[in-house]
């Protein structure tokens, strides 16, 4: 901006700011700089004095500030030199600094540029300013019944991160002081002070570590990683008031100013809040550790003073505010202490930022503390899967996949290519480290190894309480369902895409894991009703296709760009975070279906009761597996037909590893068939035309599994319901199942070609 420009844009600030009827003149200065004189709205007997109790004066003159860029910035606020500073919402800074107010929530040059006009930026940003005087006359700034309003510290260059709960358990009422080990990274060159020209990022997990005097002790280290950045470990000070002479707390109820700039300062600040004993405390026990030791390099020390307020701070149920700060030694030879310059060394107010922790993400998720899962498949849906939920403070105690990442993996991986060539288990496992999670590893084949108490336990650890198979493989969904027993207590879910990943399905089993996968893909298959879906499903040419991967070889995949496979991935997982929040007895088939050219995308939720279960007589422990839609019906029909008996077609599936035949489906008995009170007769007229054509419209997955009638009376297979068994076996691929329904139970049998009873 040229200087003329700079003179107009300082002269349009002030025509604007004498719009504002809380405006009472001003000036343009130097330096970019306009004084506004301000009204302070204030009760009468203040404005009788001219200054309020809290020191604010009926005219107050304010600085605004064009910084470079202007009008693209906010102009900034100052007050006058000797205006008070024992308020809240006041920016930290030494008292040689002039006071800052903080004026709107987030940033200010956001605030500013919202108004689209500059004028109305201008006009907007002077009503903030005459409503923080007008709060700041009557000490109204926060309202006490919201909580305490904890020392802004926004925008500073220090930063100590810690868990905030575990610092203030450690607070007690009698005082003292503790050192946790910790992290840094410092930035400057070794002779920058911090507050002017070093800065330094220090992160603490908790653990508490004994100052000590020792040769060989590496508590406090240095090591340049880069021209101007030294890494190392070091401690943070968490220091807390005494009791005062009564016995009872040391409480503090006055606003200090965030004004800290020297190790004086700081002394004289604990003082104040009664830390001053742990504080000296702290810092003779450093000196004490050092003693006869050297390090050519500045180590910064994080300190914590724990004040005890009121009433509790904001948004948090603790009265104990966390003030932090940053102090650099210095143990060089021949010095006569590790503060060099003894109390003028620079101290930095720092921020607090809170430690990366299960309960830190669910808050920044907006999520409640859900059970801890297990994933099987670390692809390109299970990566997604495990760091959404570890992204909203849930445990993924467990990964399991038996492939390696290669290249066309990263196409829509969560992970990145450094993970190239290792196996995907660990590299998400590693990933999830990052996160502060600890899960369990095994790379190897999982259907295998869940057929085997020991190994399965390696899959599914005792502490899972959800497990998501994100592997869209057969073996692996049969092997889990069948080594989980009614009485393991973890919500098994299911979720994949087909369709070029324009559809999505999440099973989720029901109570006692009844409906289980095996019965709700059944389910699926037979009521899918959308043609679409069905198309996307069923489609060859919508489904699994062979890409080319590399020279020669080829992998069974999609083609499906990463927005595509994330966006339906991410509303998977919100579903499995409804389920797991909000648990139910029945199972449930979630299907997402996205429009072809649009990012719409259509979900439905189908809930599946639990499955009706008939052990199946002459079959070697085989189990009938029915549909309660199914089974309804057929209690229906057998009502319909009270008089005589019926049947008709059961359609399903059938596994010879789970040992189980599922019934999702019936086919009504062809006209040429007989009833009478004795003997249903199934007939045959278009009976196999009627079975091809469900079979074809299931998209080939639904088989004719065998036929059911009904008995009039409480009475179980007679010898001709063998003989009919033993007809079936011959005339059909087996296992073909009769099913007897009377009147308050279902019967099941299977005979081998040729038998009869």
């Amino acid at each position: 901006m040229s200087d003329r420009a700079s003179a107009d844009a300082a002269n349009h600030l002030l025509r604007v700011a004498r719009e504002h009827p809380e405006c009472a003149g001003g000036k343009v200065l130097a330096d970019l700089r306009i004084r506004l004189d301000m009204k302070v709205e204030m009760p009468l007997h203040l404005k009788a004095d001219g200054v309020s109790t809290t020191g604010v004066r009926t005219i107050e003159p304010v600085t605004f500030v064009l910084p470079p860029g202007y009008p693209w910035r906010s102009p900034s606020v100052t007050l006058r030199p000797d205006f008070p500073r024992s308020f809240p919402h006041l920016q930290p800074g030494s008292a040689t600094t002039l006071p800052r107010p903080c004026l709107v929530d987030g940033s200010q040059d956001e605030f500013f540029l919202q108004w689209g006009l500059v004028e109305y930026g201008i006009f907007h940003l002077i009503e903030q300013v005459a409503i923080w005087l007008r709060k700041a006359a009557i000490d109204a700034l926060i309202d006490s019944a919201q909580g305490w309003e904890p020392m802004l510290r926004r925008d500073l260059a220090d930063v100590i991160a810690l868990d905030a709960d575990s610092a203030r358990l450690a607070v007690t009422k009698s005082g003292g002081f503790a050192t946790w080990d910790a992290r840094y990274y410092r930035r400057g060159e070794r002779d920058a002070r911090v507050t002017v020209a070093a800065s330094a990022f220090i992160t603490s997990e908790g653990k508490a570590v004994p100052l000590r005097h020792k040769s060989d002790d590496d508590q406090f280290t240095a090591s340049r990683d880069k021209t101007d950045v030294t890494i190392g470990r070091t401690v943070v000070g968490i220091v807390w008031p005494d009791k005062l002479p009564s016995g009872k707390p040391h409480v503090s109820d006055r606003y200090w100013p965030e004004d800290i700039a020297s190790l004086g300062d700081l002394r004289d600040r604990a003082l104040q809040f009664g830390c001053e004993r742990g504080f000296e405390q702290l810092l003779s026990n450093i000196e004490r550790s050092f003693a006869g030791l050297v390090l050519r390099a500045p180590i910064p020390i994080g300190i914590l003073l724990c004040v005890r307020r009121p009433v509790h701070l904001i948004n948090s149920a603790s009265p104990i505010e966390l003030l932090p700060y940053v102090v650099e030694i210095r143990p060089e030879p021949r010095r006569g202490s590790l503060f060099a310059q003894g109390d003028k060394e620079p101290v930095a107010p720092a921020m607090h930022y809170q430690l990366l922790t299960a309960a830190l993400l669910r808050t920044l998720s907006a999520a409640p503390a859900r059970p801890a899962i297990a994933m099987l498949g670390c692809g390109s849906v299970g990566s997604k899967l495990a760091l959404h939920a570890a992204r909203g403070g849930q445990e993924v105690v467990a990964v399991s996949d038996q492939g390696s990442l290669r290249p066309h993996n990263m196409a829509r991986h969560a992970l990145g290519g450094r993970h190239i060539a290792t196996d995907k288990a660990e590299a998400l496992a590693e990933e999830l480290r990052d996160l502060k999670q600890q899960p369990a590893v095994y790379n190897g084949d999982i259907a295998a190894a869940l057929r085997f108490p020991a190994s399965r336990r390696d899959i599914l650890p005792a502490a899972s309480e959800a497990v998501v198979n994100a592997t869209a493989s057969l073996s692996v969904r049969e092997a889990l369902v069948g080594s989980t027993q009614e009485r393991d207590r973890p919500r098994l879910f299911e979720a994949a895409l087909f369709g070029k990943g324009r559809v999505a399905y999440l099973l989720v089993d029901g109570k006692g894991h009844n409906p289980n996968h095996s019965d709700l893909m059944a389910e699926l298959y037979a009521t899918i009703d959308d043609s679409e879906t069905a198309a996307l499903l069923f489609d060859p040419d919508e489904g699994l296709a062979q890409i080319q991967i590399g020279q020669g070889c080829g992998s069974l995949t999609m083609a499906v760009d990463d927005a595509q496979l994330s966006m339906m991935t991410a509303a998977l997982s919100k579903e499995i975070g409804r389920a797991l929040d909000h648990p139910v007895k029945e199972g449930a088939i979630v299907i997402g279906v996205s429009e072809e050219n649009s990012p719409a995308t259509r979900w439905s939720k189908q809930a599946v009761p639990s499955f009706e279960t008939v052990l199946i007589d002459g079959s070697d422990g085989w189990q009938l597996r029915i549909s309660q839609r199914v089974a309804k019906r057929i209690r229906q029909d057998a009502k319909l037909y009270g008089n005589v008996e019926t049947g008709g077609i059961m359609i399903g599936l059938s596994s010879a590893r789970l040992k189980t035949v599922t019934v999702v489906d019936l086919l009504d008995a062809p006209p040429d068939s007989t009833r009478s009170a004795s003997l249903f007769l199934l007939g045959t007229q278009g009976l196999q035309a009627q079975i091809n054509d469900r079979h074809e419209v299931s998209g080939r997955t639904l088989f004719d599994v065998g036929t059911w009638h009904s008995h009039l009376a409480e009475q179980g297979p007679s010898p001709t319901d063998w003989r009919t068994a033993a007809d079936l076996a011959a005339g059909r691929a087996p296992p073909s199942v009769l099913l007897i329904a009377t009147p308050t139970r279902f019967h099941a049998l299977i005979a081998k070609k040729g038998e009869s009873r």
